[in-house]
């Protein structure tokens, strides 16, 4: 229920923050220009009534042709017979001719606002027919919401800069030309965000740590998956890629394994889980990895998943721009309604897919594998937590398929076991694989809680690992990989969690945060440590324990770094401002260094001030 409640309150925020994006600033001009716009008509009615009194005219006639054609209101087209009247009030570039261009466009910037929304809604709605509809809705949301993107922020923009201009003139008869560049500058950014974001190039694709298992180094295998295909009636797949993930998947996504860039269909298979499974159990497994191939939807996958990663590559850079937060929420929005149909659309391909293992091989092999393969990757995860929150380095082999199945009967055999089983029953919009309960339920075989210890326990007597004759040395292989970049991204932890104290600690800060120098225009540096930041003024650190903020802002020409202190400093400042001349080349490698030193140190206090909590 938490999750659900985290779910509810995540879809409102984006919802009441895209709404206060998209119209705040239209709703805004409109009801300025429109006030403008009647401030205007009072004035020159005065004006004209005014001169009619003064030319002893008759004013009762000319009043009434003003309250039945007011100034603003011959801004648009008029008939011959009104041009010279519009001419007066309303020529081109006049005071009141901008006040109703800037309206008509608040206007229909709103009447678009409403069409973003609306397509918004449209686009996930089709995105929950089927993954065909998912591809559909994708193709053309993107484009559309670019294009949207563009013209949104170019129109709002327009509008802030007008306000920034007329919300000081009119009221205070005087403009401040810095404000309306300040919100030019920031309308410019927003436009270079947008258009960076429509030509930013995906980043190359990760690879995946595995062996390809060839037909001539394990013919077993590849004649018992031939058999399952044939048995379905499917296309085996081209490669089978054997790895120490605890999961099984297929995929026709292009795939680097060992620099070797594969395409076509691939399995992926676990030897460890192997390892866990009768054969029986990984035949259903593996009928139901090959569903996935035979109903089409990897191929389906495959063509969706570059357009997702561009989409979201797109929605991660507009939100990191204030000037367009206009556009990051409809992204946003959509984003979180395509997840929402994907997943619902991925769990019922796991039925499907649970339904034709259970089919072709047994109901109880499948549901047996499911509580095998809970077992193992909840347990594994265990160990290397375990590990990975330790407090010193890790001076020995860590061992850790090794420690897995020595303490896998004990922790399947745990009420914690039996409870975390019970979790992953509890239904949750994002989650791709429904709950064991309903896959129970979807196949007609269910299995007591009291025996999920026995099952998770058992140890096959044969396996497909006896049908891999290389599996012996890929595990050990990937294992001493596995391992030893466990390690490393372990000891990196250890100068993030060190405040420090000793010289063996103080030497593992030092590695990975040693002292960066910087030398300014005049010959001076400035040092950034995991201590704090040394000027040549100071000669002692300005330690991270005495600021609250960090910031670099351009200065007139010159970098400027601002310190806000939590007590005053050696000068009894609270804030101290040190100037950065001639780093203009460095400037980005500066700050940088500067966030992640000033970054490490928080997540330091963060961690003591939870320690500190735990104890009392």
């Amino acid at each position: 229920m938490n999750k659900l409640t985290a779910l509810k309150k995540s879809y409102a925020k984006v919802s009441l923050s895209l709404l206060f994006t998209l119209f705040l600033i239209p709703a805004i001009t409109l009801v300025f220009a429109q006030y403008g716009s009647n401030q205007l008509d009072q004035e020159y009615t005065d004006i004209f009534i005014n001169d009619a009194r003064g030319q002893n005219q008759d004013v009762d006639k000319l009043n009434a042709f003003l309250q039945q054609n007011p100034p603003s209101s011959v801004c648009g087209a008029v008939s011959a017979d009104m041009l010279d009247y519009q001419d007066a009030v309303c020529a081109r570039k006049s005071e009141l001719w901008q006040f109703h261009m800037i309206a008509k466009l608040a206007f229909w910037t709103l009447v678009a606002s409403v069409v973003v929304l609306l397509m918004v809604l449209l686009f996930s709605a089709l995105a929950f027919r089927n993954r065909q509809g998912q591809l559909l809705s994708l193709s053309l949301a993107r484009p559309f919401l670019m294009i949207a993107s563009v013209l949104e922020v170019a129109a709002q923009g327009a509008m802030l800069v007008w306000l920034s201009f007329w919300g000081t003139a009119f009221f205070t008869q005087t403009y401040y030309p810095k404000l309306v560049f300040a919100v030019g500058i920031m309308v410019l950014g927003g436009m270079f965000y947008i258009f960076k974001g429509i030509f930013k190039k995906l980043p190359p694709e990760e690879g995946i740590e595995g062996e390809v298992v060839t037909r001539e180094a394990a013919p077993a295998l590849w004649q018992r998956i031939d058999s399952l295909a044939a048995k379905l009636g499917t296309t085996p797949p081209d490669h089978i890629i054997a790895g120490i993930d605890t999961n099984f998947y297929v995929t026709e996504a292009p795939l680097e394994v060992n620099g070797q860039m594969l395409e076509g269909r691939k399995l992926y298979v676990s030897i460890p889980l192997l390892r866990q499974l009768t054969s029986a159990q990984a035949d259903g497994v593996m009928v139901h990895e090959l569903t996935h191939l035979h109903e089409g939807d990897t191929a389906s996958g495959a063509l969706l998943g570059p357009k997702l990663h561009r989409f979201d590559l797109y929605t991660q850079l507009m939100g990191q721009n204030v000037s367009t937060l206009v556009v990051f929420y409809p992204l946003c929005l959509y984003r979180m309604l395509f997840e929402l149909a994907w997943q619902r659309n991925s769990r019922e391909r796991e039925f499907v897919a649970d339904r034709s293992a259970a089919t072709l091989v047994t109901p109880a092999a499948i549901v047996e594998s499911l509580i095998k393969i809970s077992a193992y990757a909840s347990y594994r995860g265990e160990v290397e937590h375990a590990l990975f929150e330790h407090k010193t380095l890790h001076e020995k082999e860590l061992g850790i398929s090794k420690a897995i199945a020595a303490g896998l009967p004990q922790h399947v055999s745990s009420a914690d076991f039996i409870s975390m089983m019970r979790e992953q029953n509890i239904p949750h919009p994002f989650d791709s694989h429904p709950p064991l309960a309903d896959r129970m339920r979807n196949v007609g075989h269910s299995v007591e809680e009291h025996r999920y210890a026995a099952i998770a326990a058992e140890l096959p007597a044969d396996s497909w690992v006896d049908l891999m004759p290389v599996a012996d040395t890929i595990e050990q292989q990937l294992w001493q990989k596995y391992e030893s970049d466990f390690s490393s991204v372990h000891e990196e932890s250890l100068a993030w969690r060190y405040l420090p104290t000793g010289e063996e600690q103080t030497a593992l800060v030092l590695k990975y945060f040693p002292p960066v120098a910087y030398t300014l225009k005049d010959g001076q540096q400035v040092e950034i440590t995991y201590q704090g930041v040394v000027t040549a003024q100071t000669t002692e650190p300005l330690e991270w324990d005495n600021i609250k903020n960090i910031n670099v802002i351009r200065r007139f020409g010159t970098d400027v770094l601002y310190l806000q202190h939590v007590q005053p400093n050696a000068q009894g400042k609270k804030r101290s401002e040190i100037r950065l001349p001639g780093l203009k080349k460095d400037i980005d490698g500066f700050k940088h260094i500067l966030g992640l030193y000033w970054q490490r140190h928080q997540t330091v206090r963060a961690l003591e001030d939870q320690a500190q909590y735990s104890a009392t």
